[in-house]
């Protein structure tokens, strides 16, 4: 990703004049206060907000992934298993061998994605995106809501993604433990 000149936000702009570089495999951390405008720089970048003023390119084989604070991507009507098998021609064998990876085993696959708790809906919303082939990960507070031990398996689980990604963050454990760079949002800019 390149952005030049890049302002976003809604009627004002909340970041201005954003010159941003992002390579093949980094791990960036947005910090900073809310309201800030960390939320509204993913949503831009994922193609949900126009931007007010600049531009941004992604490289043309990437592949853009964005996983909301609401997890909106899961239909409650299905299982994990489905929900894999419904973006990827994976047999049943393979889908289960694929939701290993993001610590659903045995009959965890098969239960309804309304029964999972918010931890195990996070790690399936992350396969989700992967099993689509995605290259490059937005992550909006992905450990918001989780407990300790959901924040442990979702660690876990990211740690098998070899794309980019970057996360807004606020926990300074996961933050230390996942992120190359750290980029602070502060008083309308990025602060690498």
């Amino acid at each position: 990703l390149i952005t030049e000149k890049l302002a976003v936000g809604y009627d004002q702009p909340l970041l201005t004049e954003l010159d941003l570089s992002i390579r093949a495999g980094q791990r960036i951390a947005l910090t900073g206060p809310n309201g800030t405008g960390k939320t509204t720089l993913i949503r831009t970048i994922a193609g949900k907000l126009r931007p007010l003023a600049g531009s941004l390119k992604l490289g043309q084989t990437v592949k853009l992934g964005y996983m909301s604070q609401e997890q909106e991507l899961l239909n409650p009507n299905l299982n994990a298993l489905q929900t894999i098998q419904s973006v990827a021609s994976l047999n049943e064998t393979e889908a289960r061998n694929f939701l290993h990876y993001f610590l659903f085993k045995g009959d965890d696959a098969l239960r309804p994605t309304s029964e999972l708790s918010f931890g195990e809906r996070a790690r399936l919303q992350l396969g989700l995106l992967i099993a689509q082939g995605c290259t490059f990960l937005l992550l909006d507070e992905p450990i918001n809501h989780l407990d300790i031990p959901s924040r442990a398996r979702f660690e876990e689980a990211l740690t098998n993604f070899k794309g980019t990604i970057i996360a807004v963050v606020h926990d300074r454990y996961f933050l230390e433990r996942f992120a190359t760079e750290v980029w602070n949002v502060k008083d309308g800019k990025v602060e690498k």
